[in-house]
């Protein structure tokens, strides 16, 4: 055939094609962007119920993830059972009931108030209830798009995997760009505004790419019949993606629960190891990928070699060398097992089909780390598991010829060195793992303090001996932040004093060890607001640690959320409010927003006042305590932290404190004790329960 009898396409066929590429990576990249996009902002508004816990993102994993697999059927079944232009029809029509009736986000009623347990199937239902419908719907836009691109008659049609790079793309900008552009700027109400707008213009985008796909014709078949003359795919190969979809997605949970408690506590760390997993199916899906599959074989190996040297010779290398190595090592690891699965994707007849076991494998590695590894294991055991099931992903299992009785030998031991260590954290009574987070009882070295350590913060100390190695006898001696003669103590003190020598009732918000019973004075009535049962098993024990029983045996333990038990509280009927619930890894914006002082307010007597625990190695909290009380009319007075070496050996450490009272002479603090009275807010903005800016603190720290 010579040329002159090729057909030669018109100028609107040209057209469409030349449009095709373009307008479906677009809308890929936008429904993928407010796919993820939905997620922190979602969260961050169910995050108050819970007390900011980072164990709310876990579970807010798990249900993307299910959600996401949903929508993958959905896309399957579209396409398996219905022509494009039915199909098409389907989905727009779903789209535009989520527009109508789904819109804006929103909490769903009836979800005000949490259970004291059952906290992770509450959370499930209030997530389906509010976000269910609209993430479904979007979550399907990926596979379904490409098959529509692959009936396109675009030249690329052969093989739309292409598109799920792209798709990737806008996944990974939307995570980057909430924390640091989306969250400073926009309120909870705004960001839920923008993300209807954008939801309106994906359907737009969407009935686009329809029509580009329809605009082909029926020069092309139905999937259903592709799939028919297609290589058929078997069981052994589904089973293969679902597996290597299976450990990435539970080790994402996995590194992200063992960087944040037991290495660095560093907020927003779960940004990081969630923005490489989608890295590297951006990687992976490129028809040229930058970094090659046998380089990434070999680094795995590498990452894997360093972690055992360390673990064997007990190397110090620091958080920065911790993180380096840990998230090297998920990298690479979900570099292989990506790589395994694009290397293993099938045609385009059966591209939904492989999404659809894909996101299967994604769920199940969720519910494994989110959900079933803290009902099993008391401390993050999934973690090593899952390693080493990150070795089985590579080909031929370990990518290295050996004889078999070597091969058998070795696995053999991985199994039993699994088993024992599975068997020896289970038998650990320090350790104790809740929703909240794992709590760990910890002995000094030479035996004379006992600690409480949630993740790599220190919540409590008590002395069990004397420097002779003597029993300490008598009334314990308050350690950590509440020693006596530090900002917590003196501030207590000093509104003690302002009020007679003796306060009235005191709500505490958090428990920790029960160390600041110890400040308590006879006569006075101390309430202790903990949103962890463990947390308050543990320091009602006097075997673990005997504050409460010592220094205030009659003081209340009130278990929940303290925004919604303080409520339950009588109007005007506290002296003083302490919040302590702060830590390094979670941030319990909702209990120091303008909402939560109108509320700590209306339950103190004229007069009272609320102090603030501050300290935070990651994040300067005092502008925005300042702003926010400014806000409700208050003044603010604080005291930063004076750490030295001498208070570090007896484990004292100096708390950054801020009290916040109506008049000076509400609280009576002096500036020879380092009081500083706070002048108006500058550039720091208040809290609200729709507003937060976690990047302003964290910047304020790094450049004081």
């Amino acid at each position: 055939m010579d040329a002159s009898s090729t057909p030669v396409p018109s100028v609107a066929t040209a057209r469409r094609i030349a449009a095709t590429v373009p307008v479906y990576t677009i809308t890929l990249f936008l429904s993928a962007f407010l796919l993820f996009g939905i997620q922190p902002m979602f969260a961050k508004m169910v995050l108050p119920k819970l007390g900011g816990s980072p164990g709310v993102w876990s579970v807010a994993m798990v249900f993307f993830q299910s959600a996401l697999l949903a929508g993958y059927g959905y896309a399957h079944w579209l396409v398996a059972r219905f022509s494009l232009h039915r199909a098409a029809l389907i989905h727009l029509a779903l789209m535009a009931v989520v527009l109508l009736v789904g819109l804006p986000i929103g909490i769903a009623a009836g979800f005000e108030r949490p259970p004291q347990e059952g906290e992770t199937l509450w959370l499930i239902a209030l997530f389906t209830a509010s976000v269910g419908l609209p993430f479904f719907a979007v979550a399907a836009n990926g596979p379904l798009l490409q098959a529509w691109f692959a009936r396109s008659g675009h030249p690329r049609a052969i093989d739309p995997y292409f598109l799920y790079a792209a798709s990737n793309v806008g996944s990974f900008l939307a995570l980057l760009a909430y924390p640091f552009l989306i969250e400073p700027v926009l309120t909870l109400s705004q960001q839920s505004l923008a993300w209807s707008f954008g939801f309106g213009l994906l359907l737009a985008a969407i009935a686009a790419c329809a029509g580009l796909a329809l605009g082909a014709g029926e020069a092309r078949p139905a999937v259903a019949q592709d799939t028919a003359v297609a290589m058929p795919v078997s069981g052994r190969q589904k089973l293969g993606w679902v597996a290597l979809a299976f450990v990435p997605s539970g080790l994402l949970v996995a590194v992200t629960a063992h960087l944040s408690t037991d290495v660095a506590s560093v907020p927003l760390l779960w940004v990081v190891p969630l923005a490489l997993f989608l890295l590297t199916f951006v990687i992976v899906f490129q028809s040229r990928p930058l970094l090659p599959h046998g380089w990434m074989l070999t680094a795995q190996l590498v990452f894997v070699a360093a972690l055992i040297l360390k673990m064997l010779f007990q190397w110090q290398i620091g958080w920065a060398g911790e993180l380096a190595l840990h998230l090297g090592l998920f990298f690479t690891t979900a570099m292989v097992a990506h790589g395994e699965l694009a290397r293993r994707r099938p045609d385009a007849a059966h591209l939904t089909a492989f999404y659809l076991w894909m996101s299967l494998g994604g769920v199940l590695g969720g519910l494994f780390c989110g959900l079933l590894a803290p009902l099993l294991f008391n401390s993050i055991v999934e973690y090593p598991i899952l390693i080493v099931a990150g070795l089985l992903c590579r080909p031929g299992f370990t990518g290295i010829r050996l004889p078999g009785p070597v091969r058998a030998g070795l696995t053999g031991a991985v199994v039993v060195g699994l088993i024992a260590l599975v068997v020896t954290e289970q038998q650990r009574s320090d350790s104790v793992r809740s929703f909240f987070g794992v709590n760990r009882i910890v002995d000094s070295p030479d035996g004379r303090f006992r600690m409480l350590v949630h993740g790599s913060t220190v919540h409590g100390a008590q002395r069990l001996r004397q420097d002779d190695g003597s029993l300490v006898a008598g009334r314990p001696e308050a350690l950590s932040y509440y020693y006596t003669g530090g900002g917590i103590a003196d501030g207590i003190e000093a509104v003690r004093q302002v009020r007679g020598g003796r306060l009235g009732a005191v709500a505490a918000i958090g428990l920790g060890t029960g160390s600041l019973a110890c400040q308590t004075r006879p006569g006075e009535n101390w309430a202790f607001f903990e949103i962890d049962p463990e947390v308050a098993r543990m320091a009602s024990d006097p075997a673990r640690f005997g504050f409460l029983a010592a220094c205030a045996p009659t003081a209340r333990i009130v278990l929940g959320d303290a925004r919604l038990t303080l409520a339950d509280a009588a109007p005007a009927s506290l002296d003083l409010i302490v919040v302590d619930a702060f830590s390094s890894d979670a941030i319990p914006v909702h209990l120091m927003t303008t909402e939560a002082l109108a509320l700590y307010q209306s339950r103190l007597k004229p007069g009272g006042a609320i102090l603030f625990h501050i300290s935070n190695r990651n994040m300067d909290l005092g502008p925005v305590v300042t702003a926010t009380a400014h806000a409700r009319g208050l003044s603010t007075w604080i005291r930063p932290t004076r750490q030295t070496a001498e208070l570090t050996a007896l484990r004292k450490y100096s708390p950054h404190v801020a009290m916040v009272a109506r008049r000076p002479e509400d609280v009576g603090l002096s500036a020879e004790q380092g009081w500083v009275a706070q002048p108006a807010p500058g550039l720091a903005r208040a809290w609200r329960d729709d507003y937060a800016d976690v990047i302003g603190p964290i910047w304020r720290k790094l450049m004081p």
